[in-house]
């Protein structure tokens, strides 16, 4: 068996194009967070990847789509697609080892790729890809609401809460960084409207010093709140350690990181209690389980998160069922039509949890439809 084809494509789901104008777009979901509050977002963006073998498998993966799809998509093209095409598929170790040495230059594009051949490696044993992965410890996977963004008042931010909490949610994520003062009223308001029985986290996107961030996290035991997240920048790795050792409170981190060695750095400064790789982004199936493995060995539990298309929910739902160490993961709710509407099938929601699907592979079923209406022309070389 080999591989014959590997093809990134880039989708885009503009805001602009949704909402009819730029104008028209909710200011909440231009800026709905501290580390936006510059760059606006424009819209949702993911990179579908397909790889072919000659006996007529499809593997299915995504790769972030941050800085830009169409980057992104050019590296898998350009740079992975040669060094792996004519390979054996199954082979998934060795073309991530080799792979590895481009993760300092586009560590997204080997996640969208290393996904999908986990899913091709399901197709071919006839499995889910948890199965492969070495057998599940759950199906169901807790999921937690993510985000409450920056709302105008605490009453807004307690009714876009409660919403979720109707929704069937058992946990919630509060976007904060106005300040702490200000902060500690949205977090003692929304604490209020969702009762004490539905977890709450805030995560601050890195808006504090080591100061604010120990006085933040004092005034949020209070409120008995979840976890504490990145509430000083992402480089700060003894900062967080020291925040961690000066309050009451677990402390989570790793979204943005983007190797298994980030990941390690952080674990040796003991700069967290949860880690949180993206799947999309951390070198994909490969990546998340090595990074689940160092953190297994330092009693520290795994929270994806969340944020991308229908495709990257599920690769991270078989990441989830297959470590021991797994928490809670962020099932994103800031408007995304890419989260469902390129899959044909539903991702399948209910009392907190999302299921994962049985089916060989990762179970992904793509709407060729919507590959027209969001596709992005990759630009000339």
């Amino acid at each position: 068996m080999r591989i014959v084809n590997i093809e990134a494509i880039p989708l885009w789901a503009s805001f602009a194009e949704a909402f009819g104008t730029v104008d028209a777009v909710p200011v909440e979901l231009r800026h709905p967070a501290f580390g936006m509050r510059r760059i606006p977002l424009a819209g949702q963006g993911c990179i579908l990847v397909r790889i072919e073998t000659d006996d007529g498998l499809v593997g299915i993966g995504e790769a972030m789509a941050r800085p830009g799809p169409t980057a992104t998509a050019s590296y898998i093209n350009d740079i992975l697609a040669p060094m792996l095409v004519g390979a054996d598929p199954r082979q998934i170790e060795v073309h991530w080892t080799a792979m590895s040495e481009q993760l300092s230059f586009a560590p997204m594009a080997v996640s969208g790729v290393d996904i999908a051949l986990w899913d091709l490696r399901g197709q071919i044993t006839r499995e889910p890809v948890y199965q492969v992965l070495g057998g599940p410890f759950r199906t169901e996977i807790d999921g937690y609401a993510s985000p409450v963004p920056y709302l105008p008042d605490p009453d807004a931010s307690a009714a876009k809460a409660t919403e979720f909490v109707a929704d069937g949610f058992i946990a919630v994520k509060l976007k904060i960084g106005r300040g702490v003062e200000v902060d500690l009223e949205h977090v003692a308001v929304v604490r209020a409207a969702i009762g004490p029985r539905v977890k709450l986290l805030v995560d601050c996107n890195g808006a504090y010093t080591l100061a604010e961030s120990v006085r933040l996290g004092r005034g949020l035991v209070r409120h008995d709140v979840f976890w504490l997240e990145e509430p000083v920048h992402r480089q700060f790795r003894d900062d967080l350690a020291e925040v961690r050792r000066r309050i009451d409170l677990p402390l989570a981190s790793g979204e943005w990181l983007d190797s298994i060695w980030g990941f390690r750095d952080l674990l040796d400064a003991s700069g967290a209690d949860i880690l949180m790789p993206n799947v999309t982004r951390c070198g994909g199936l490969t990546g998340f389980r090595r990074i689940a493995e160092m953190a297994a060995l330092r009693n520290v539990t795994i929270a994806p998160h969340g944020v991308g298309s229908g495709i990257g929910i599920l690769a991270a739902l078989h990441g989830c069922a297959a470590i021991s160490n797994f928490t809670i993961y962020e099932y994103n709710q800031l408007f995304n039509p890419l989260r469902h509407g390129i899959l044909a099938d539903p991702l399948r929601f209910g009392d907190g949890k999302l299921q994962v699907p049985t089916t060989p592979g990762l179970g992904v079923s793509i709407d060729e439809a919507s590959l027209d209406r969001f596709g992005l022309a990759a630009p000339a070389v």
